[in-house]
């Protein structure tokens, strides 16, 4: 039974790195209700930013992942102060090149 946790516990870590997850972190701001299609929203811990995109915002853009769900899940961690992990696309920033393009969220 150690074994297995000890295999689980090297496969997750490693699959958070691989998969550009944050830390677990608690949402602290959140911006919505662009006509453009975009949330945006910081947490406490450090934006995992692999594209050094120039924003301390993470951006959720119509298109790259699913707006209202990501919403949901960020005012119910907020309002209840749960933490989250954030999955940014490693590929690219958003359109103007400044913010962190979230490509998921996962409730913890």
């Amino acid at each position: 039974m150690k074994h297995v946790f000890l295999i689980f516990a090297i496969v997750f870590s490693h699959n958070v790195l691989a998969n550009d997850w944050s830390v677990p972190t608690k949402v602290t701001e959140i911006n919505a209700g662009y006509k453009e299609g975009i949330l945006l929203f910081r947490t406490e811990a450090v934006h995992v930013n692999p594209k050094e995109c120039v924003s301390s915002y993470y951006i959720v853009r119509e298109g790259d992942a699913d707006l209202q769900i990501i919403l949901s899940i960020l005012l119910a961690a907020q309002r209840s102060g749960s933490k989250i992990q954030v999955g940014v696309n490693s590929n690219k920033c958003d359109e103007s090149g400044n913010r962190i393009s979230v490509s998921r969220v996962r409730s913890l």
